[in-house]
């Protein structure tokens, strides 16, 4: 029962990123990023290593469904940014057990926020999903992944925030409850 509620929260926030980003094509739905960042964020300190790539999944999957014309490569960049924020969350140590350290949920983010930004850009562009021109790179790429790593930053500060204030108290007695059954 516990583990439903987390994934229903989960699958929530996954839907949150979608209806936010969705309607808008890349690389313009890519600004929002500060929107999806914090989101990620607390997906994995809800979930634990995971979390994050099954609330992309959701987005994923949705996004596809509207941007048609960008699958797969749509699905496959929110799954790499997911699996990205699991990753180095769980490397730098984001969250444990039921607190969560800012500096290293910045770093996490942030650090996911970069190579995603870059990785997903580069590929863009040598597929040919996004037309290259030298006015855009400079116009349009470079302030997207400049952006990417402040907005992931402050994501990762934004989501440890909510989570100590508002969200532990509230999944915290279903996390006790999970390991005394265990």
């Amino acid at each position: 029962m516990a583990d439903t509620r987390k994934l229903a929260t989960a699958t929530l926030l996954g839907v949150a990123i979608a209806v936010v980003k969705g309607p808008l094509q890349p690389p313009y739905a890519d600004f929002l990023i500060i929107v999806e960042a914090p989101i990620l964020g607390l997906s994995f300190l809800l979930l634990g290593r995971g979390g994050a790539t099954y609330t992309e999944l959701v987005n994923g999957l949705l996004q596809s469904t509207v941007k048609a014309s960008f699958f797969p490569f749509s699905l496959v960049a929110a799954l790499l940014y997911g699996l990205q924020v699991d990753f180095f969350g769980s490397v730098f140590r984001a969250g444990r057990g039921d607190s969560a350290s800012s500096k290293r949920m910045i770093a996490a983010l942030g650090l996911s926020s970069i190579t995603t930004g870059i990785i997903a850009a580069y590929t863009s562009i040598s597929l040919g999903i996004v037309q290259y021109s030298p006015s855009l790179f400079f116009y349009i790429y470079i302030p997207i992944i400049i952006w990417g790593v402040l907005s992931g930053s402050l994501g990762g500060f934004l989501a440890t925030l909510i989570w100590e204030r508002n969200l532990k108290a509230r999944f915290r007695p279903l996390q006790r409850a999970v390991s005394q059954a265990s």
